[in-house]
């Protein structure tokens, strides 16, 4: 199965900035529009950063428990499981639906731990407010669905835009893709299932995800042993 281009890993670690203080109540989100609240909340996950810096470099696994219990809440998986089975997910049954989900979350969560680690890998400096730049947005009154545009300024080259499809649930505004570059996380991984899909079938491929997964968490506890 093949991984994500490397530019959206380079990218992803702002969706990660992004998601830290999303708000995760329906008030919140009537009270400012999306795209505020992920420019605002992105400069307090960049403090937090700063501030953390030590403690991250004293114990690596910090940053998957903290994908795991600030940034997760706020993806919608059911919404991206729909959409990255296409059609299968109308043929499958209720049981496999909830193995695909636990499965895909658990893929996310070592795909963004690994992007985030990667990220901040050997880098010392203080991470600016203005590293990453957000493009105003509009929300109509009425509207459930917004795409949110960024960029990431980097040291040198071009910025990186970004672009995060939001709606409105009734646990508030979540992220259910993600696109850096043109690249989508959603048809990435769709592409890369659809072949298991249709050769093996649905059950071989979250029994191939449930390894992939139990490896790496394996990996994981090798290491802090």
């Amino acid at each position: 199965m093949s991984t994500f281009p490397q530019t959206l890993k380079s990218g992803v670690f702002a969706l990660i900035f992004a998601l830290f203080f999303i708000a995760n109540t329906q008030a919140q989100a009537n009270i400012q529009p999306p795209g505020e609240l992920i420019k605002v909340n992105t400069i307090k996950m960049l403090h937090s950063i700063n501030d953390s810096r030590a403690e991250i470099k004293k114990t690596p696994e910090k940053l998957t428990s903290l994908v795991e219990e600030v940034i997760l809440p706020h993806l919608d998986f059911i919404a991206a499981s729909k959409m990255v089975m296409g059609k299968y997910w109308r043929r499958a049954e209720k049981e496999q639906k909830i193995k695909f989900i636990r499965q895909f979350r658990l893929l996310l969560l070592r795909f963004y731990s690994s992007a985030l680690s990667e990220y901040l890998n050997g880098q010392d400096k203080i991470l600016k407010d203005d590293l990453i730049k957000y493009f105003p947005t509009k929300l109509k009154e009425g509207e459930t669905a917004i795409t949110v545009r960024g960029e990431v300024q980097q040291d040198s080259g071009p910025a990186i835009p970004i672009y995060y499809r939001m709606h409105l649930t009734k646990k508030g505004w979540k992220i259910y893709d993600v696109s850096v570059e043109g690249i989508s996380m959603i048809t990435t991984y769709k592409n890369n299932f659809a072949t298991q899909f249709r050769n093996d079938g649905i059950d071989a491929l979250i029994a191939s995800l449930e390894e992939k997964n139990s490896n790496m968490l394996a990996k994981k506890d090798i290491k802090t042993n």
